[in-house]
């Protein structure tokens, strides 16, 4: 009996429901190559429902990837598991150490988020609030397990989605702001649309970025610390060049146009080569902030 035939023995045939191009789910694309670890390269699925997300409880850069770690080394059994476990040391990269890891978990079992999606029981289009993570335990021992869960609702979300980013996990370590990262989410999660521009509130663009309720209220504040140095690392960083156009009416900003579209070879080598850079001066080096372009 071939090798072959003997791994098949061992498992329980499943016999596969024939996918229609087009009709995958986020569930059915898995996460590859070794995504937890900055040093290396790996690609995290993650459905729109949580790119889209608008956080009630903010987030910073450290707790936004703390939280795609978790949800890349559960995401190919996410459907079939309800227990996942991974050790600290694993995910301590992006902390100082376990008081810093736990303070995190802290926040990520207290963070709710609004979803938009399909109700699961209707089919209509609903908006959940939903708890971003589920009862978990971490053990005392500095080497030892987090074991944690995802809540059943957000799950159900999750089990229907049926687009997604594919986030390059070297591309998101190298992004030093959180509203970088989600900028880049934005984009992974558009690009393979037909349609390359989508018009935005502003209250839609900030809710998008994770920008907390009540900071940068002024439109111009907004633009200045938070959409204009994103847009800068991520067309530094990223595989993408993406612009933003405010149009007004009168003296007012009235909505965002996002564009986006690939970068060419050499502009593809050029950000390869600049996240193989160190870190100092990368700012300098930055060919300066994109310009928003106005319509009066």
């Amino acid at each position: 009996m071939s090798d072959r035939l003997k791994e098949i023995g061992k498992k329980p045939y499943k016999k596969k429901t024939p996918q229609v191009p087009g009709s995958y789910l986020a569930t059915d694309i898995k996460t590859s190559g070794q995504p937890l670890h900055p040093d290396n390269m790996g690609n995290i699925i993650k459905p729109r429902e949580l790119v889209d997300i608008i956080e009630i409880t903010p987030l910073n850069r450290s707790e936004t990837i703390l939280y795609n770690q978790l949800l890349a080394h559960a995401w190919n059994t996410i459907a079939d598991t309800k227990a996942h476990k991974i050790r600290k040391a694993v995910l301590r990269g992006s902390h100082d150490s376990n008081d810093r890891l736990n303070d995190s978990f802290d926040t990520l079992m207290g963070a709710w988020a609004k979803i938009r999606a399909k109700d699961p029981q209707t089919g209509e289009m609903a908006t959940f609030r939903v708890h971003l993570l589920g009862s978990n335990k971490v053990e005392d021992k500095g080497d030892g397990y987090f074991y944690y869960t995802f809540p059943p609702d957000l799950l159900a979300i999750i089990s229907q989605s049926n687009a997604w980013a594919t986030l390059k996990s070297h591309i998101m370590y190298s992004l030093r702001s959180k509203y970088s990262i989600r900028l880049y989410e934005m984009i992974e999660r558009r690009i393979g649309l037909h349609k390359q521009i989508e018009e935005l509130s502003i209250d839609e663009f900030r809710g998008l970025l994770g920008v907390p309720e009540g900071k940068l209220p002024r439109y111009a504040d907004f633009n200045k610390h938070c959409l204009q140095p994103a847009l800068a690392e991520v067309n530094q960083l990223t595989d993408f060049v993406v612009s933003v156009a405010a149009v007004k009416k009168g003296r007012t900003v009235e909505k965002l146009v996002l564009h986006w579209s690939r970068k060419t070879p050499e502009e593809l080598k050029k950000a390869h080569d600049e996240r193989e850079r160190s870190r100092i001066g990368r700012s300098a080096r930055r060919a300066g902030s994109v310009e928003v372009i106005t319509f009066d």
